[in-house]
């Protein structure tokens, strides 16, 4: 696959070589991979699950789904998501969680930190925040000092 495949000497010993490539079901096909670190606070600990979306440059990505299930506080979470656009580099990061459940406690979440590493270039942006939100509340994380 690429450039010049057809010149490729396969190893010794080796039968078949296989590559997987991640596509998207619908035109544009490409997807552009990110690695998504998260670090969060709360009230207390709760089953719940979070997004981030990305904003960058070049536009901004649908919210994604990084954990689903018991967030505690202090907690991090990684996960490698696959978007539908390039968005270069990166300005801002947006969080939201939410736990479908009514809770008179009326728990609040929060990302502390969120690194997003760009898969092109393994290029690293980090995004700090601070305050903690009511579920449903979007929290917008900026550039780290």
């Amino acid at each position: 696959m690429g450039h010049h495949a057809d010149q490729f000497k396969v190893p010794n010993g080796v039968d078949k070589m296989r590559f997987q490539l991640n596509t998207g079901d619908a035109r544009p096909f490409s997807r552009y991979r990110y690695k998504v670190t998260v670090t969060i606070d709360g009230s207390r600990t709760n089953v719940g699950y979070f997004k981030v979306a990305l904003y960058g440059v070049d536009g901004n990505t649908r919210q994604y789904q990084i954990h689903n299930g018991m967030m505690s506080p202090g907690s991090t979470y990684e996960l490698l998501i696959d978007v539908e656009k390039d968005v270069d580099e990166l300005t801002r990061v947006k969080f939201i969680w939410n736990n479908n459940v009514l809770n008179p406690l009326l728990p609040k979440f929060g990302a502390t930190q969120i690194i997003v590493q760009r898969g092109r270039d393994r290029k690293t942006f980090k995004f700090c925040g601070s305050e903690q939100v009511r579920k449903n509340v979007v929290q917008t994380l900026s550039p780290c000092q």
